[in-house]
């Protein structure tokens, strides 16, 4: 009988030719170091436009054990990530960047505070960049502003919305995902939030990107915004459900 993995490791994949290979390497290493884990890692290539998907193909001859999901037109980040959801059978649930921006020996400080923290039951980990000394000052400015407006319409008080998250079967079985932008990640913090689960932050360190450019724009992020107002107006409605 097979053993069901502890945590699965979900990597949504665009246009990423010059950094898959390492993420899968540096990950590969960590995760090899922690038999204990039973992990399980599941790549989703979202019809990149570049040489990402042969690269893939390539790589995973090295790790027979990652499984791929393969989109052979692009759908966009958040289907990626929820498809890598729906795939999944861990108990916990970690989503990583495949930009390579993310240090993937940080995993064990996320993992730890599941498995071996026996006085405190955590449900979601969120990654908090306390320095983003790689972002220009434009896209710097972008973010704190973004997170000012979010922790101000959901009276709040995270540090970082989106960046490397780890979740408890519970919290993404409880919840179900309504974003159809990159605000599916606050989505999933504001309504565990509403659903008490326990969240801890924990810092991370921002490498920024070495190569390649990032999918994110000011169409990508307005669209969050947007996404954002929307939600929050129906939050505060009588017809608000976390759980739906």
């Amino acid at each position: 009988m097979t053993q069901e993995p502890q945590i699965s490791f979900i990597i949504p994949v665009y246009n990423e030719e010059h950094n898959i290979a390492l993420v899968f390497k540096n990950l590969f290493e960590v995760i090899n170091k922690h038999p204990d884990w039973n992990s399980e890692v599941i790549i989703i290539e979202d019809g990149s436009k570049d040489s990402t998907k042969q690269v893939i193909i390539e790589e995973l001859k090295k790790y027979h054990s990652f499984e791929l999901i393969l989109h052979e037109k692009n759908q966009g980040y958040t289907r990626s990530l929820k498809d890598g959801i729906s795939k999944s059978k861990g108990k916990y649930l970690m989503y990583i960047g495949a930009d390579e921006e993310f240090d993937c020996s940080e995993v064990p400080h996320f993992v730890d505070l599941f498995l071996n923290n026996p006085n405190e039951k955590i449900d979601i980990v969120l990654g908090v960049r306390w320095q983003r000394n790689a972002y220009k000052l434009f896209r710097f400015f972008l973010s704190i502003i973004y997170i000012f407006l979010l922790n101000f319409m959901f009276k709040l008080r995270i540090n970082d919305y989106n960046w490397s998250q780890a979740w408890s079967r519970e919290v993404i079985e409880k919840i179900q995902l309504t974003s159809n932008s990159l605000f599916v990640l606050p989505e999933i913090i504001i309504k565990a939030h509403d659903l008490n689960f326990k969240i801890k932050e924990i810092p991370s360190n921002h490498r920024g990107r070495q190569t390649g450019k990032s999918s994110v724009n000011m169409s990508i992020m307005g669209k969050a915004l947007w996404e954002s107002i929307k939600f929050w107006k129906f939050r505060n409605s009588k017809k608000y459900n976390p759980s739906v």
